[in-house]
């Protein structure tokens, strides 16, 4: 199974997840979107590399998908208060992550947020975008 097809069955996972309000999902390796479009949630889910190793101790070849989940949504308004069930969506999915297997049996072994709130973005683009990385990792 190659990366794109982990990405889709990760999107088809997260597409299923209730994060409190109606989303949009996708993966795509190109993730640029306008402001206009992300009036409501989007999560994106996009593959970012590949790793392989051998593990030191068996001596099995192991190979890691990296992904980036990007949960965005245009920002009206300066309320502080706006944040939290962003921040929330951006936890759920990465609850949802942690530990989750596709039907490759690929599992997902890592997860971090970061960033929890890109800056820029919000200064600037007046968008909220928080971004889960996972790494999936199946032997091979």
């Amino acid at each position: 199974m190659g990366i794109a097809a982990t990405a889709d069955a990760v999107s088809t996972a997260l597409a299923l997840l209730d994060l409190g309000e109606t989303k949009t999902v996708a993966r795509a390796f190109l993730p640029y979107r306008d402001r206009e479009q992300l009036s409501q949630l989007t999560v994106t889910v996009m593959p970012r590399g590949i790793d392989r190793s051998i593990a030191a101790r068996s001596g099995l070849a192991q190979e890691d998908h990296m992904l980036e989940v990007a949960v965005q949504k245009r920002l009206e308004g300066t309320d502080e208060a706006a944040l939290a069930p962003l921040v929330a969506a951006l936890e759920t999915v990465a609850g949802h992550l942690s530990g989750f297997t596709i039907a490759s049996g690929r599992r997902c072994i890592e997860v971090r947020i970061d960033p929890l709130l890109a800056e820029d973005h919000a200064v600037n683009l007046r968008v909220f975008t928080g971004v889960v990385q996972a790494r999936f990792r199946t032997h091979v």
